[in-house]
C-alpha cells in the first residue's frame, strides 16, 4: 500500500523524443499572449470557452492537433501539469476549447502541432484578463440641451465583471444615420467612476446612430462585442428652405402649384404647420407631412414651421407675389466629363438679388423638383445630380427679391445628346386650291427625340421614281409638295439632333392622279357638252330651220319638235277676241259609197319611225279662239 501510495511521486522518462524539445521552448521561447505571432487565443465571455485561431499557412504544414497545459497549478509531481489535446478537423484555422478543460483563474500554454513537432512557439493565455467582453448597454432615454449649440448626453452600464475586476475601458461612436463612417467620441471611458457619454454639435432635425465596445484595460488588443445601435433624432425644427413648383408667374398654369421644402433627412419623422397669406387673409393648416402642399390661388405668402419644435414661432417663408425683372440669356451646357450641368445667366435689371436655380427629369412628378440657392451676385452654377445622357431636363432660374418672385423662360438641358428613338408620324391635309397635295406631321416626344432637335428629314419614294430626300426646318409642321409624280408614292420622315439622325417614322401611301389626264379629255367634254347646247339655241329660232339637218347630227334634229306647230310662234291674239255662240246650221246628209269591186284599198304611207314621238301644241282653232267656218249646204 505505501509502495503503491509512492509510486506517483517517482520520475518518468519521456517516452516521446520531441517534448525534449518542448520543454526547452516553454524555458526558453515563450511568448506572450497579446504579441505579434501567427496564432491568437482570447475567451468568449467570462465563463466562456476559449477560441484560438492561427492564420494560414499556406503550406501543406497546418496543425493537426492544438496543445494547452496549465501554468498556474504546474508540478512535476501534479496531474494537473499534464498537456491535453484538442484535435484540429482538416483544412480549419481555428480551435474552440471547451470551459470544462480548463481551470478558472488559470493561465495556459497553448501551441499547435503536426505529426512530428511543434509549429511554433507556446503562447502564454490569462483565463482572467484575455478575455473578449459583452457589450456596454446603451440607454434610450436622451436628453438635450435647450441652448445652442445642441447637445446631448447617453447615459451606459458596462458589461459584468467580477467584483475584483475593475480595469475596464470603452469607447464610443456615433455617425448620421444611413453615413458610412462612424466619429470616435474621445476620450475613452473607464468603468469606474461612471460617466455619461457626451456628443456636441448635433443638428436640429436629424437622424443619429451610436454604438459602443469595452476592453480590459490590459488588453489593447483585445475589444469586445459592439453594442446593438442606439437610434435617435434631434428636437423638430423648420426647414432650411423651400421653393414653388409649377408656373406661378404666368397667364397660363399647367399644373397646380405646389410649395415644397427640403426634407429634414431619412430616420426622421415629422409633421409640419403651413400658413399661407391670401388677400390679407391668413390659412394654417396643421399636420402636415413632409415635404409638400398645395398652394391657395392669389397666395402672396407662405411659411413653414414643424410640430413641436423647441421655437414655435420660428417660420421659414417665402414671398410668392410676381415682381421684379427675370434673368436673360439662360444657358445650360454639359462640362468635359459629361457629369455635371453647367448653367449661366444673365443679371435682370436693378438691383442684385438671390437667384433659385431649379430642375427637373422630364416627366418626372412636381415633387420630385430640386433647386438650389445662389447669393446675389452669382451669375453661373453646376448642377449636382446623377444626370442620365440622353434624358431632358427641365431648368428655371428665378430672380428672388423681398417683393416676389420674378422667373425666366424654362430652357432644356441634356448631360450628352443622343440620336433620337422614333420619327414623326405623318398625315395629309386637305389640297392646297391648285390640288397640291399637303403633308403635316407631330412633334416627336421629348423623352423620344433625346436632343435639341436639328432638322427633319421628309423621303419620297414612287413607283416610277427613285427615293428622293429633303430636308425641312426643324421649326416647320407641314409642308406642300409640288412636284410629285402622278401614281403612288410612300412617304416618311426622320428627326435629327446634334447626335445624329434617328429611324424613320410610320409611312403614309398617297394616290395621286395623271395631272396630264384632264387636257385629253377637255376637248371631248367641250364637244359633248356644246353640240347640245348649239341644237338648243337653234331650236329656239325660227330663222335656222333649214340648217338643222346640216349642223345637228341626224339623231338630234329629228327628234326636235316643229316649232310651226308651237304657240309660241303664233300672232298676238287680240283680248276683245271672243268666241262665236253656237246657231242652228242645215244638217248634212252622206251617203255610204260601196267601193268597186276589184279594188284594193290604198295603204297608207309607212310613217318614219325615229324612236321619238313628236308633240305639237293645240292650234286656235281646236282651242275655239278662232271663228269656225260656216258650212256649206248642198241642194
Amino acid at each position: 500500500m505505501r509502495g503503491a501510495q509512492a509510486a506517483p511521486f517517482r520520475l518518468r522518462p519521456l517516452s516521446n523524443p520531441w517534448l525534449l524539445s518542448l520543454l526547452f521552448l516553454l524555458l526558453n521561447r515563450i511568448r506572450p499572449q497579446g504579441s505579434p505571432g501567427p496564432m491568437q487565443c482570447y475567451r468568449i465571455g467570462l465563463l466562456g470557452d476559449l477560441n484560438c485561431s492561427w492564420e494560414p499557412l499556406g503550406d501543406s504544414r497546418a496543425p493537426s492537433t492544438l496543445h494547452f497545459q496549465s501554468q498556474k497549478y504546474f508540478s512535476p509531481y501534479s496531474h494537473l501539469n499534464r498537456t491535453q489535446v484538442v484535435a484540429v478537423p482538416n483544412g480549419q484555422s481555428w480551435v474552440t476549447i471547451p470551459r470544462e478543460q480548463f481551470t478558472e483563474f488559470d493561465t495556459l500554454l497553448v501551441w499547435g502541432a503536426e505529426a512530428d513537432g511543434p509549429l511554433w512557439p507556446p503562447i502564454s493565455v490569462d483565463l482572467e484578463t484575455r478575455v473578449k467582453l459583452d457589450a456596454p448597454r446603451l440607454c434610450p432615454d436622451i436628453n438635450f440641451s435647450e441652448d445652442d449649440p445642441l447637445e446631448t448626453t447617453v447615459h451606459w452600464a458596462p458589461p459584468a465583471l467580477r467584483p475584483h475586476q475593475k480595469d475596464m475601458v470603452c469607447q464610443f461612436y456615433f455617425r448620421r444615420c444611413q453615413e458610412e463612417a462612424w466619429t470616435l467620441l474621445e476620450p475613452e471611458l473607464k468603468s469606474i467612476p461612471l460617466t455619461p457619454v457626451e456628443i456636441q454639435d448635433l443638428e436640429l432635425a436629424t437622424g443619429y446612430e451610436m454604438s459602443g465596445r469595452c476592453r480590459m484595460q490590459v488588453e489593447e488588443d483585445l475589444w469586445g462585442e459592439w453594442s446593438p445601435i442606439l437610434s435617435f433624432q434631434t428636437p423638430p425644427s423648420a426647414p432650411k428652405d423651400m421653393w414653388v413648383s409649377g408656373i406661378l408667374c404666368g397667364t397660363t398654369a399647367e399644373q397646380e402649384a405646389l410649395l415644397l421644402w427640403k426634407a429634414p433627412g431619412p430616420c426622421v419623422q415629422m409633421s409640419y404647420r403651413v400658413q399661407f397669406r391670401v388677400e390679407g387673409r391668413e390659412l394654417l393648416q396643421e399636420g402636415i407631412p413632409c415635404c409638400s402642399s398645395s398652394i391657395p390661388a392669389q397666395a402672396e405668402w407662405a411659411g413653414v414651421s414643424a410640430v413641436n419644435a423647441r421655437n414655435q414661432e420660428i417660420f421659414t417663408n417665402l414671398s410668392l407675389a410676381c415682381s421684379g425683372s427675370a434673368p436673360h440669356d439662360v444657358a445650360v451646357n454639359s462640362t468635359s466629363d459629361s457629369k455635371e450641368l453647367l448653367v449661366t445667366w444673365q443679371q435682370g435689371a436693378g438691383e442684385l438679388w438671390e437667384h433659385v436655380v431649379d430642375w427637373a427629369r422630364d416627366g418626372d412628378p412636381p415633387e420630385n423638383l430640386s433647386w438650389v440657392w445662389l447669393p446675389p451676385g452669382n451669375l453661373s452654377v453646376l448642377l449636382p445630380g446623377n444626370f442620365e445622357k440622353g434624358v431632358p431636363y427641365q431648368i428655371t432660374v428665378t430672380t428672388v427679391s423681398p417683393w416676389g418672385l420674378s422667373p425666366a423662360t424654362s430652357v432644356w438641358g441634356f448631360i450628352e445628346e443622343l440620336a433620337p428613338l422614333m420619327g414623326p408620324e405623318l398625315w395629309r391635309l386637305q389640297d392646297a386650291p391648285s390640288g397640291i397635295p399637303t403633308i403635316a406631321w407631330g412633334e416627336v416626344p421629348r423623352h423620344q427625340l433625346r436632343g435639341h432637335l436639328t432638322h427633319y428629314t421628309l423621303c419620297v419614294k414612287s413607283e416610277t421614281r427613285s427615293l428622293v430626300c429633303l430636308n425641312v426646318s426643324g421649326g416647320t409642321q407641314n409642308v406642300t409638295l409640288p412636284n410629285l409624280h402622278w401614281g403612288t408614292c410612300e412617304l416618311w420622315m426622320t428627326a435629327s439632333t446634334m447626335a445624329g439622325q434617328g429611324p424613320p417614322g410610320p409611312s403614309i401611301q398617297l394616290h395621286l392622279p395623271d395631272n396630264t389626264l384632264k387636257w385629253k379629255v377637255l376637248p371631248g367634254v367641250l364637244l359633248l357638252c356644246g353640240v347640245p347646247l348649239m341644237g338648243l339655241v337653234l331650236a329656239t329660232s325660227g330663222r335656222c330651220v333649214h340648217l338643222w339637218h346640216k349642223v345637228l347630227p341626224h339623231w338630234v334634229w329629228e327628234k326636235v319638235p316643229d316649232p310651226a306647230k308651237s304657240n309660241s310662234v303664233q300672232p298676238h291674239i287680240e283680248e276683245g277676241l271672243q268666241a262665236q255662240p253656237l246657231v242652228d246650221v242645215p244638217i248634212l246628209e252622206v251617203q255610204e259609197i260601196e267601193p268597186l269591186p276589184g279594188m284594193e284599198p290604198s295603204q297608207p304611207p309607212a310613217a318614219l319611225d325615229s324612236g321619238y314621238e313628236k308633240h305639237f301644241l293645240p292650234t286656235p282653232e281646236e282651242l275655239g279662239l278662232l271663228a269656225t267656218p260656216r258650212p256649206q249646204v248642198l241642194a
